[in-house]
């Protein structure tokens, strides 16, 4: 039987504080495109620790029913009457077709009571640079400066306006790739243009001198739960770029 929110996080307290005390058990779902990664493992390692068991899957394992049930249904799972949690790793690569398709899923799960983590809503605006970077900047938190435009002209201009440094970086994506640093006029013209000619954005970033390392701090609840220093040879200081990482919880 699903729990609320409210019940889950009450049960899983009690995991936490009393292993003696009688508690329902919790089978999590981990929506991921390969169960062996490090990540995903790491959640199943971590769940377990609770007592919590999990069911790895992907989106293109996801069967939606509509007028009739069960309404989302995985591997012999049904989403919604098995599971107590869902936790969303990445999206995907996939056509505008399947990234709406995959929001809508978790939007209805949620809607339908699953407790989904991170929410859709939090997915979108991360997922998005300029959306969460203008986010950010209402909330009053200090932003590089950056200009975002489907006009390689106007790409230019701003080049110029940023101080003829900049990170062009793909609009969707992680892990540092597709990121290109230009301080050349003649090669920001070319890489503009090719990307309008692909009717793609151009996301420009002014470069911030961060000494080959940065900080990654993760807080829950306005508390700093735990952050990493991530240093590197070069510009980029992504740890799927192979740069070493230090972690820390103090």
């Amino acid at each position: 039987m699903r729990l609320s929110p409210e019940a889950l996080r009450t049960n899983l307290r009690a995991f936490s504080i009393d292993r003696e005390e009688k508690v329902l058990p919790l089978k999590f779902g981990i929506m991921t495109r390969n169960r062996d990664s490090w990540s995903s493992t790491q959640l199943q390692e971590a769940l377990a620790r609770h007592g919590v068991s999990s069911f790895c899957f992907s989106f293109q394992r996801l069967l939606a029913r509509v007028g009739y049930e069960p309404y989302m249904y995985a591997d012999g799972v049904s989403i919604l009457d098995d599971l107590d949690a869902l936790l969303i790793r990445p999206i995907g690569r996939g056509s505008l077709e399947e990234i709406i398709f995959r929001m809508n899923m978790l939007r209805r799960l949620q809607r339908l009571g699953l407790y989904v983590i991170n929410p859709p809503e939090a997915v979108e605006h991360c997922a998005d640079k300029y959306n969460i970077l203008a986010v950010l900047e209402e909330k009053g938190i200090p932003v590089p400066r950056t200009a975002v435009t489907e006009n390689a002209n106007d790409a230019l201009k701003a080049f110029h306006e940023l101080g003829g440094d900049v990170v062009v970086k793909p609009v969707f994506g992680s892990r540092g790739v597709g990121l290109t640093r230009i301080t050349d006029q003649d090669i920001a013209t070319t890489i503009f243009r090719t990307i309008t000619f692909y009717h793609g954005v151009i996301y420009l970033q002014e470069f911030v001198h961060h000494g080959s390392y940065d900080l990654r701090v993760f807080v829950i609840g306005g508390h700093v739960e735990a952050a990493m220093k991530r240093v590197a040879n070069t510009w980029k200081t992504n740890y799927s770029q192979r740069c070493p990482a230090g972690f820390g919880r103090d």
